[in-house]
């Protein structure tokens, strides 16, 4: 039964371990010696920056690749912001019921 709970408690702390490295703690001298060797579109990069529901900004670092799919969302969602609402009605009933 004890070395059940140990074996348990070994799953949970392994599987709760993250061995990737955090950007966010990282210098900029570290991050550069992180990107050194990497090719362009996995090499991270940092930004400061607020999210739409408060002013305080934070760090976020993301690769290359990961930066584009976040611009190119956000840029569908200004898209569907931006776009009107069509309150027209459809065909079939604006132009009246079919006459025989």
């Amino acid at each position: 039964m004890k070395s059940l709970l140990l074996v348990s408690a070994a799953i949970i702390v392994t599987a709760c371990s993250n061995n990737s490295p955090s950007f966010v703690n990282m210098s900029a001298i570290e991050l550069a010696a992180h990107n050194r060797g990497l090719p362009a579109e996995e090499q991270v990069f940092c930004v400061r920056e607020a999210d739409s529901s408060t002013y305080i900004r934070k760090l976020v670092c993301q690769s290359y690749e990961g930066w584009l799919e976040h611009n190119e969302r956000a840029a569908m969602t200004v898209d569907v912001l931006n776009s009107r609402p069509n309150y027209s009605l459809p065909n079939s009933i604006q132009n009246g019921p079919a006459r025989d």
